[in-house]
């Protein structure tokens, strides 16, 4: 008498679903390694108004206002212009009338922001160009905020000038009170609303500083 065998032998449809199951598993784990080695990402949300492409900014004829107290000496300085010549990036906030309160934050939101920058802190400056203040309250606004260059620029000039940094696609209200990144090439490459938040920017910006590098 042949003697059976005990073992349980799954018919075809177990085996089929057994099948499907474990090919499920494999996609689950295989997926996410195989898709981070084929997509590769062409672009990159901005928490700030990017010009695409990037503007080569006219030059502006800049009066420094220059002290003893302040860190950087600006007697350089004589066009814009001269920041890609000194292979600085500028942090720039334009007042064509007074400092107000908005414009007073950008300055501030300038200073975190080259504070943050860790190694990359001496490649970067905060400037600040005004047309119709005296240049004393524009000293005194550098003494509060500095580290910072004050410029004084001829009031037509600088309306003029000041055209090429609205940014595509803002508003008319969004257009003022404002500040602009450029890079060490004199390309402006993104700007903020003075109620930008410095950590968010600070995303965009090391970004910016490594693609330039």
């Amino acid at each position: 008498m042949t003697e059976q065998s005990n073992s349980y032998q799954p018919d075809n449809k177990t085996l089929f679903w057994n099948r499907v199951q474990l090919l499920a598993v494999c996609v689950v784990f295989i997926a996410p390694i195989v898709g981070a080695f084929v997509y590769k990402p062409t672009k990159f949300n901005n928490y700030g108004d990017l010009y695409t492409p990037a503007r080569e900014l006219a030059p502006l004829f800049l009066k420094p206002i220059t002290s003893d107290e302040l860190p950087f000496s600006s007697n350089e300085m004589n066009d814009f212009s001269d920041y890609k010549m000194q292979d600085l990036w500028a942090f720039l906030v334009v007042a064509k009338g007074g400092c107000n309160k908005e414009c007073e934050r950008s300055i501030l939101n300038s200073r975190q922001l080259r504070a943050m920058q860790g190694k990359h802190l001496e490649r970067l400056r905060g400037v600040l160009i005004y047309s119709e203040m005296t240049d004393q309250a524009a000293l005194d606004l550098a003494l509060k905020y500095q580290p910072i260059q004050v410029f004084k620029a001829n009031s037509v000039e600088l309306e003029t000038w000041a055209e090429q940094l609205v940014p595509e696609g803002v508003s008319t209200q969004e257009r003022e009170d404002r500040f602009y990144v450029v890079d060490s090439k004199g390309l402006l490459m993104i700007s903020y609303p003075s109620t930008a938040q410095p950590k968010l920017i600070n995303k965009d910006l090391k970004r910016l500083l490594k693609a330039r590098r």
